[in-house]
């Protein structure tokens, strides 16, 4: 089975910001993702470095800015053709798991996002199910089936 996953928002060239190790889509943008795995750390800001990093202990949070425990997502990002990191709230986690047990349940693929929610962007997940192809099989030998597919 084949997913062809079209991708919003403009072409490749206009899309750099999406092709990172942490991807940030406007409204209206998606990445094709597919799940690696998932871990509950503390964030915070870095004034040296001048970003957020993720720490496994508390106590390695010290000289850090505004710490809050969150999920990090490892995701395979398609565009990126690597490993992406999305950071999720409880809310964002919550949405996420339905959406994986869609896939589980009718397969497809992930699509990530983000949605304007008041004056915030949240993070958003939705499924892409997989077309059902149609083939006429009455007027269709099995050689011909198996050349196609194999």
């Amino acid at each position: 089975m084949h997913i062809t996953v079209i991708i919003e928002g403009g072409d490749l060239d206009s899309q750099k910001h999406l092709r990172t190790s942490y991807p940030r889509p406007d409204e209206g943008e998606s990445v094709p993702i597919t799940f690696v795995d998932m871990r509950e750390v503390f964030a915070g800001w870095s004034p040296e470095l001048k970003r957020t990093v993720y720490k496994q202990d508390f106590m390695e949070t010290e000289g850090l800015k505004r710490v809050r425990e969150v999920f990090l997502l490892e995701v395979y990002n398609w565009l990126f053709e690597g490993i992406s990191f999305i950071e999720l709230s409880e809310m964002e986690l919550s949405q996420f798991k339905e959406v994986l047990d869609q896939l589980a349940e009718k397969g497809g693929e992930i699509v990530y996002t983000r949605k304007k929610q008041g004056q915030w962007m949240i993070n958003y997940f939705r499924l892409v199910e997989p077309e059902p192809e149609n083939v006429n099989v009455t007027g269709t030998s099995m050689d011909k089936l198996f050349e196609k597919y194999v």
